[in-house]
């Protein structure tokens, strides 16, 4: 477990390094946001998906376990009343892109990203639709088609079984999606550090950040290991699922709650909570995946 903790350090370091460049600095976060989610996440979601096509079998494997637990997690915020929301949200927004496909390539590889790449595209889907439900806001389904990844993983996935692959493509193209796509781990997880170093916290409610690790860190990844043994799920994509469960919560959760409530106080401090506590929870569930799995 020490060594898989000295595995996924140098990620927590990058994001400390954003993390502290971005409190030296005055710098706009909306244009980091979109060059990570419409360059870099896009680039790794292309080059993964052409490279690992995904099968139908893993299509619904995934969509029916991330779909049973945001079930199950909505009348789990039910027992909290007034915080519900909050609750809800810390537990289904899962950092599962821009820290979870580092954690997967540094401790898996490739193969084990793209099925993280597979998990994540889900997870934000079913988030953007039933979230908003769910909360009883109005949703607009059209925003889905505003994100990148719906057509990436479509003319990657249409390249791919038509037997194309971007590795076979001119080399001046070729030689800058490969630069893009060494260069896309460092600059997302420096993201997340700049975007922690821009929350704004107040008084600190302990019931709700409490609550939200105990939650998203340890109860939400032990359901998905619960789910992995009924389903007999195949092991690689079973290690997957439940280690992109153990994520901590995302940091676009800040954006939905403050557009709800008003005050996104609460959930920008469980955001930072989790992310820190997850240094430490996330090798505990590397080790306990490898000798269950």
């Amino acid at each position: 477990m020490i060594t898989t903790f000295f595995n996924i350090l140098p990620p927590f370091l990058i994001i400390l390094i954003g993390f502290i460049f971005g409190k030296a600095f005055s710098f706009d976060i909306k244009i980091v946001s979109k060059l990570s989610l419409w360059i870099m996440a896009t680039i790794l979601t292309f080059t993964f998906i052409n490279d690992y096509p995904p099968k139908l079998s893993q299509l619904n494997t995934y969509g029916f376990g991330v779909a049973i637990l945001f079930i199950i997690f909505y009348f789990v915020s039910l027992m909290f009343k007034e915080y519900k929301s909050l609750i809800f949200t810390n537990s289904v927004y899962i950092n599962t892109g821009y820290l979870g496909y580092p954690i997967l390539l540094s401790v898996w590889g490739e193969q084990a990203l793209s099925y993280g790449v597979i998990y994540s595209i889900l997870n934000m889907i079913l988030g953007s639709i039933f979230v908003p439900m769910f909360l009883g806001k109005n949703i607009n389904v059209k925003n889905i088609f505003k994100l990148p990844y719906i057509y990436v993983i479509t003319i990657a996935y249409i390249l791919s079984i038509s037997g194309i692959s971007y590795k076979n493509f001119p080399k001046p193209i070729l030689e800058t999606i490969l630069l893009l796509k060494n260069a896309a781990i460092p600059l997302l997880l420096l993201y997340v550090g700049l975007s922690l170093s821009k929350i704004n916290f107040k008084k600190i409610n302990f019931k709700i950040v409490i609550s939200t690790i105990l939650i998203r860190l340890f109860i939400y990844p032990t359901l998905a290991l619960i789910f992995v043994f009924i389903t007999s799920m195949e092991k690689s994509l079973g290690k997957v699922f439940i280690l992109e469960s153990a994520m901590p919560t995302a940091i676009n959760s800040v954006i939905l709650i403050d557009a709800i409530t008003g005050d996104s106080s609460d959930i920008s401090l469980t955001v930072a909570a989790t992310t820190l506590i997850s240094a430490f929870t996330i090798p505990i569930w590397v080790f306990l995946i490898e000798r269950f799995i």
